[in-house]
């Protein structure tokens, strides 16, 4: 009845057909088996503690072919059985205990005498589990990978680890490659800095389609010429990957992606920004120059004395190897009797003679000055400390109470710091009055490679203090700024698509581009 809460039903005669027919659990397991056709249900054995059914089946084909030569046998040899897990019942783990015959092979011709019996619609030949469960996690390791997949099927009842997912993953079958018009060809890491093969990407519809075993020119030319029809490649700046596609479609038009271009602007401006060092450390100085009321603190190595002494050695080391390449280059070896003479690959000599002069010091890594455990915390410690809490002891258990699970020795390191920053005795622990707060930026150093990341990132993804660093940059000094105005009109043509515009930038800007940059185009 409309607008009433209780359901009206009409009263039903004796002969009326019954809406539910009641059923055995026989009869019930029977249709949720994975092929009712093939197989018979024996018996089952509920486990409530386990939270387990154990089911017993037993095939029903009469006849079946063999694997081999596809003859019909019905002789049996002998039964055996195998356990396969399937598909979770509600809260229960549901395992499936196969009766399976051996039969005859009636072909003499066939080098099988005896084979078992194939069901392909329940199970694959050696699986342990059903093929509907396979499917089921298949599906799983395709969407979220080997370790997110297993998170995900344990509270689905599937006790699966990272690695078997992905074991299931790569049974999948690949789909049919359709080679397209525009292809992407570049190189990827097997294991970084030891093993490195070549991808290839429809660019038309986004997705990789090939992933060859290196990055040889061979293999390449071998790829291209089993699927013809290409076009146009992109490519980054291989002379292995132009000759390779040189030689398999010589017709096919290669062109530099965005992110390689993007790269090469980067270099040039790094190359240029180099000649300005001086003038960035002062740009630096200005910018990190606190006001009268704080104090900056400088970042300090964590590593220690041993460990720095031993960097610097290995650093040498390459310094002094980039030397003798370079001057055995100059007096007209080649690179194999380069790499010969110093027992070095080719690889190696021909990146160090396109490497720029190494500097005589090692550059600051990015975590100079930077703890892992402690890093986030900093914030949290600073506060304490300019508020008056100067008691080691005191900030560890504050700090712990937020969640930080480094040592109280890292805490030590970083309070001397901060005591050495203010001019602070090292064992005083009173709070004082006086003395100016301490600020920690945990900032880069201003090198020209941070500043050429500068230029090229969108103005979105830069955050105040970024931009205010690169218009103090531009406002400072002419020739940088001609660079950074000229890489950004580039930048402009390249993300909005205006190629008519790029004959114009470059005739406008030639003149000031090779004045200020040194002949970059």
């Amino acid at each position: 009845r409309k607008g009433s809460s209780q359901l009206l039903v009409k009263p039903r005669h004796d002969q009326d057909i019954p809406l539910f027919k009641t059923q055995s659990p026989m009869e019930l397991l029977h249709h949720l088996l994975p092929n009712i056709q093939q197989l018979r249900l024996e018996h089952y054995d509920l486990d409530r503690d386990q939270a387990q059914i154990h089911i017993t089946v037993a095939s029903t084909q009469t006849t079946v072919h063999c694997p081999i030569c596809g003859s019909l046998s019905s002789r049996i040899h002998s039964h055996y059985e195998r356990t396969l897990q399937d598909l979770s019942l509600a809260q229960y783990a549901l395992t499936l205990q196969l009766q399976v015959r051996k039969f005859f092979c009636d072909n003499s011709a066939c080098i099988r005498r005896i084979f078992t019996e194939r069901l392909p619609q329940l199970v694959a030949p050696w699986a342990r589990k059903t093929v509907r469960l396979s499917e089921r996690l298949q599906a799983i390791g395709i969407a979220l990978g080997g370790a997110a997949g297993a998170r995900l099927a344990h509270p689905l009842g599937f006790s699966i680890c990272g690695s078997t997912l992905l074991h299931l993953l790569k049974q999948v079958p690949l789909p049919p490659v359709k080679v397209a018009k525009i292809l992407g060809v570049d190189d990827f890491a097997f294991r970084k800095g030891q093993q490195y093969g070549t991808i290839v990407v429809d660019l038309e519809q986004h997705r990789p389609i090939a992933l060859l075993q290196d990055r040889k020119a061979e293999t390449l030319v071998n790829w291209l010429l089993q699927h013809p029809g290409v076009e146009v490649v992109s490519r980054d700046r291989s002379k292995v990957y132009r000759s390779a596609i040189t030689q398999a479609v010589p017709d096919a038009v290669q062109v530099a992606d965005r992110f390689h271009l993007v790269q090469n602007l980067r270099e040039a401006l790094e190359r240029v920004f180099s000649r300005y060092s001086s003038e960035l450390k002062a740009i630096e100085h200005k910018q990190r120059q606190a006001t009268s009321e704080t104090v900056t603190l400088k970042a300090q190595p964590t590593a220690t004395a041993k460990a720095q002494v031993q960097r610097m050695a290995v650093y040498q080391r390459r310094v002094q190897q980039q030397q003798q390449i370079q001057q055995l280059y100059q007096q007209g070896w080649t690179q194999a009797a380069i790499a010969e003479h110093l027992s070095v690959c080719e690889r190696t000599v021909g990146r160090y003679l396109s490497l720029p002069t190494l500097a005589a010091k090692p550059p600051r890594r990015r975590s100079f000055g930077k703890s892992q455990v402690l890093e986030a915390y900093k914030p949290l410690l600073l506060g304490w400390w300019n508020d008056g809490i100067r008691e080691s002891q005191h900030l560890l258990k504050l700090l712990q109470q937020q969640g930080y699970t480094g040592s109280g020795r890292t805490v030590q390191r970083y309070l001397r710091q901060l005591r050495q920053a203010q001019g602070v005795p090292p064992r005083r622990m009173l709070p004082t009055l006086g003395h100016a707060k301490v600020v920690d930026p945990q900032l880069p150093p201003l090198t020209a490679r941070r500043v050429s990341y500068l230029v090229v990132q969108p103005e979105e993804n830069r955050d105040r203090q970024e931009q205010i660093l690169l218009e103090q940059i531009v406002a400072e000094h002419e020739e940088m700024a001609t660079a950074v105005e000229l890489a950004d009109g580039f930048l402009r043509l390249l993300r909005t698509r205006e190629a008519d515009g790029f004959e114009g930038w470059k005739s406008e800007g030639s003149k000031q581009w090779s004045q200020a940059v040194g002949g970059l185009c």
